[in-house]
Parts: C-alpha cells; sequence; structure tokens
C-alpha cells in the first residue's frame, strides 16, 4: 500500500451477496452486508458491467448495529473512477510461525547434537519482534549450560529444552525435545535427538496499538564451545504475518475508527465501538485426501499430495478438532505424497483418525482500492490527498459449502464482479484481480 496514504476506512462483510443491480440504497442494506453505489446512490450491478459512464464515482457501504441495536449504514468517501491510482486484491493467507531446530530437525530429517562431557555449551536466541509494541529494542536470550561428564544427545537436548522454558522468555518462545525415533515428537528409540523451537502468541494490545505484535527470532550456537561444528542448527519454518487474519482486520478497523472522529479511547466515558470483525473461521468443505492421525502423536499423513491446499500456518479441522500447521515436513514444498503435516504443540486425542476428515479454515481476502483526492488546505492552498478504501470479505463461503481451492463467498464474487467492470473503465485501467487461493 502506498506509504504517503493518509485517510482510510475499511468495510467487512459477513460474506452474503451484494444488492441487487439498481436497488437504491433507501431501500435499507441488511447488518454485515456491503453494497457498491454509484452518484445516483442505486447498487451496481452484481454481474457487473457497470462503467465510469454511468457512474463515474462510487461509494462503498456497510449495515452496521450500534450498542443500542439501531441500524445504520456505514458510506466511504467519495472514488472517483478518475483519480483511481492502485486496484488489488490479496487472497487469505493464515500466518506463520517462526520455527527453528538445533540438532535433529523433522522437517528435514537429517541433523544431531554434537556430544562432549563436562563442557560449556553455548546458544543464542535473537527475537527481531520488538521488546513490546512502544519499545524498538530487539532482546536477546544467551543460554551457557554445562554438558554431563557422561552426556548424550537426549540429556543435552533436555538441557536447551529447559534452559528456553524456565528463562524469562518462555512466554514468547516453546521447546520439545524431537528425535527420529517414534511416538511424540519421535524420542522413543531415536539415535538422534534435537530441540525444536517454537514462537508463541503473545499479547496484541488491541485497543491502543494498530499493528499485531508477533514473535520472530533467529538462533545461533557457538560452535567454539560443546556444539562444535558438528551441531546442525537450522530454520524449521520463517515467520510469516499471513494477509487477511483476525488480529490484522480488527486492528485495521480499530485504526479506521480514527477517520470517523473516534479520537477518545482512554478516558470517560470510553465510547463503545461497532466492531464488524469477528474471530470466527470459515470451514471449507472436505479435502477430499485420506488422512492418518496416531492418537498421542502431532502428526498428520496425507494420502496423496496436499500441494496448494494445505500450507504452512493454516488452521484446519480434523475430526472435528481444530488444529494450526506449525509446518509440512520435507524440503522444497514438502507437499509430496504421503508427507506429513506437523501441527502446533497439540498432541491428537485419543482413537485418532483414518478417513476424509481434514477440512482447512479461513478468514478475510482483501480488496484495495487506492485514489487521490483534491483538498483546500487551511492556508488556502489546494493540495492532494492519498486515500484508501479496504473491503474484505470472507475468503470461503460461511456455511462451509465452499471448497478450498477456487471456493469463494458470494461478497468476493460481486465485488470482483463490479469493480474488475467498473475499474476497467477508468483511465488508469487496472488489471483484474484474483480473489480465490
Amino acid at each position: 500500500m502506498n506509504n504517503l496514504q493518509r485517510v482510510q476506512n475499511i468495510f467487512i462483510s459477513s460474506g452474503g451477496s451484494l444488492p441487487a443491480n439498481d436497488t437504491p440504497i433507501a431501500s435499507g442494506i441488511s447488518l454485515g452486508q456491503i453494497g457498491i453505489y454509484g452518484p445516483d446512490m442505486q447498487a451496481l450491478n452484481p454481474a457487473g458491467g457497470d462503467t465510469i459512464t454511468t457512474a463515474p464515482y462510487i461509494y462503498v457501504m456497510e449495515g452496521k448495529q450500534d450498542s443500542d441495536g439501531v441500524s445504520y449504514v456505514k458510506k466511504s468517501m467519495k472514488i472517483s473512477g478518475t483519480a483511481i491510482t492502485s486496484y488489488q486484491a490479496e487472497t487469505y493467507k493464515a500466518a506463520q510461525r517462526q520455527v527453528w531446530s538445533i540438532g535433529y530437525s523433522r522437517k528435514t530429517s537429517s541433523g544431531l547434537i554434537e556430544v562432549n562431557n563436562d563442557v560449556n555449551y553455548n546458544f543464542t536466541i535473537r527475537f527481531k519482534n520488538d521488546k513490546w509494541l512502544y519499545s524498538e529494542r530487539p532482546e536477546l536470550l544467551n543460554i551457557n549450560f554445562q554438558s554431563s561428564s557422561t552426556a548424550t544427545q537426549l540429556s543435552i537436548a533436555t538441557q536447551i529444552a529447559s534452559s528456553i522454558n524456565n528463562s524469562a522468555y518462555k512466554k514468547q518462545v516453546v521447546a520439545i525435545v524431537v528425535g527420529d525415533g517414534t511416538g511424540v515428537y519421535g524420542v522413543t528409540g531415536a539415535s538422534n535427538f534435537g530441540v525444536e523451537i517454537t514462537a508463541k502468541d503473545v499479547d496484541q494490545f488491541f485497543n491502543s496499538t494498530y499493528t499485531p505484535n508477533k514473535v520472530y527470532f533467529s538462533v545461533q550456537v557457538n560452535d567454539a564451545t560443546g556444539f562444535g561444528t558438528s551441531t546442525t542448527c537450522t530454520e524449521i519454518q520463517a515467520f510469516d504475518p499471513g494477509v487477511g487474519t483476525y488480529d490484522q482486520t480488527f486492528m485495521l478497523e480499530n485504526k479506521c475508527f480514527g477517520y470517523e472522529g473516534v479520537a477518545n479511547r482512554r478516558q470517560w466515558p470510553i465510547p463503545v465501538l461497532d466492531y464488524s470483525t469477528t474471530s470466527t473461521l470459515y470451514n471449507s468443505t472436505l479435502l477430499g485426501v485420506v488422512c492418518t492421525g496416531v492418537a498421542g502423536e502431532d502428526q498428520v499423513t496425507f494420502a496423496t499430495s496436499i500441494a496448494g491446499i494445505i500450507l504452512p500456518g493454516d488452521k484446519v479441522e480434523l475430526n472435528g478438532t481444530n488444529y494450526e500447521v506449525k509446518y509440512i515436513k520435507g524440503t522444497g514444498t514438502g507437499v509430496t505424497s504421503a508427507n506429513a503435516v506437523v501441527l502446533t504443540s497439540v498432541i491428537i486425542p485419543g482413537g485418532g483418525f483414518a478417513a476424509d476428515v481434514a477440512k482447512v479454515r479461513t478468514k478475510y481476502t482483501v480488496v484495495s482500492i487506492e485514489f487521490n483526492d483534491a483538498i483546500n488546505t487551511p492556508t488556502g492552498v489546494v493540495a492532494v490527498a492519498n486515500k484508501s478504501v479496504i473491503i474484505a470479505f470472507p475468503a470461503l463461503k460461511t456455511d462451509g459449502t465452499s471448497a478450498i481451492i477456487g471456493g469463494l463467498s458470494l461478497a468476493g464474487t460481486n465485488v470482483k464482479a463490479i469493480l474488475d467492470a467498473w475499474m476497467t473503465s477508468t483511465p488508469l485501467s487496472p488489471a483484474n484481480i484474483t480473489v480465490v487461493r
């Protein structure tokens, strides 16, 4: 998005279709419904076809309701077709957690911890996120420990995990001991061991800042200590903030209330804001891929390729239980036949499963319209103001009848049809957007 943009609106759809063609705004708009209207305050055709010839400028509107149950319509700034500077969309993408390993890595099925008796071991976790949202100072966890006189990979891995989980940073990361064996985390009968370090969720400070606070970090082992040159230290999963997540959409809506005149955030009486963002995720239909999960383990094995179907960070429902994908095993894309998905520190409950029981859960796809406007400044000079309107809608139908590949909510279908046709007729004539996975 243009860094010079100053004023912004966001409109959040609950997923239903937009108003029928030529429906006047005077007829109303239901709670959670969005609509796109022309100068005559009649809805543009949800099937597309409207151009700037018939609608030289448009407004986006949303049906809202205040805390007293009174319905009203939220209206965007005037969006002139001749002032469009950008028209883009980003499909929903789940946030990915940072994951590192010291020693054996379950992702690559390789690696080890060099064993040296009664020697000092030293490693560092460097946090790249801010100390907190009001401080830009990064933090550093530096760990020293002495190995046993009869050390093993398992004993050293246990010391590493324990030092992390008992440190002052245990609220930001968690460590588990893993191995190349069987059972929970592969430690049964293992020959090589390692430590898997995963970012945790931290407080978001929703009401006082507008940026999600996510933990991401890097890990380094000191090869001048007991780790030597044989110990592997690798990034398993890179951090990614995602697109259209609940955190992002909530905070953007929170920020945009300021452009609607909400300035008081801390003094009595504190206003009750009418948020449209919801934390409810939307399920796809069953994926049609048989998956096997063993009770007491944190891995799920899929019988066929899951390329483009399940991605790291995705929220999935397996046999009615919700999980988050920590990472996908294997090198490269890691989605070839019979690769396993490793789940975030969640053990599969008793009974396990071996059937087509997987659904992917999503949140919002986001469309961004950027434009400029001429404004009169206090000194009488006319200046160009950069503005933007964001439209967020469920990436899938909210009734769970969409396939994860190519699935789209009714709102998404209508928004794309209306705006693709209208934008093509503007002087900028931007390319049509892609709003499906």
